[in-house]
């Protein structure tokens, strides 16, 4: 177990495939073992939000842990720490609203990405003024191919389940960052989404 300091609150021909927007599941995808990537001081993660560009730039870079601004967009000022993955974030502010830090408890790993791959994280701390917990269980649970613009990327998906959401994640082998991320509240439906900016046209 690890202990780190986190938040609350980033084809024709295929058969029994399912399909939700620009994903195609259950393919015969053989991809390999997926690294973690590593981010450089400087990086940026261009991504349309809910049809809104945005840009996060890495601002700084610790022991497993990085600091990220979002620079343009409509959650320009936001500023958070982290692993920057699938982890919940070591501190965050003026993110949508909020500000606040967790304490987090590692359970497992899934990097490298594979099929099978889990990893746990439960932690407490504050949000503002109020006090917060939770636990999400994360799962690559297999591959999938997204299409973005005119291109489509073999990719495993990751579905990470807390008692308030779903947050899933596609990542390909040729490309840093998620090319797409999506997180859904149990009782008020979708609440995120994100597609990497690939220079498609949105909206």
């Amino acid at each position: 177990m690890k202990k780190l300091v986190v938040s609350c609150a980033l084809l024709a021909g295929l058969a029994a495939c399912q399909t939700t927007d620009n994903v195609v599941r259950n393919t015969n995808v053989n991809l390999l073992s997926l690294p973690k990537p590593e981010l450089a001081v400087g990086d940026s993660y261009a991504y349309y939000r809910n049809g809104d560009h945005e840009i996060a730039t890495v601002t700084a870079k610790g022991d497993g842990v990085y600091s990220f601004e979002v620079t343009e967009g409509p959650g320009a000022g936001c500023s958070y720490d982290g692993e920057g993955f699938l982890s919940p974030d070591v501190k965050w502010e003026n993110c949508d609203g909020s500000t606040g830090t967790q304490t987090l408890t590692q359970t497992g790993e899934i990097w490298p990405l594979k099929v099978g791959n889990t990893v746990s994280y439960a932690g407490e701390g504050t949000d503002g003024a109020d006090s917060c917990s939770f636990k999400r269980d994360c799962s690559v649970i297999g591959t999938a191919m997204v299409t973005i613009g005119t291109g489509t990327i073999p990719t495993y998906e990751v579905v990470c389940k807390d008692g308030s959401n779903t947050r899933t994640w596609f990542y390909s082998q040729s490309h840093k960052w998620p090319v797409k991320y999506t997180k859904v509240h149990k009782k008020r439906g979708l609440v995120d989404q994100r597609e990497i900016d690939l220079g498609q046209k949105v909206g």
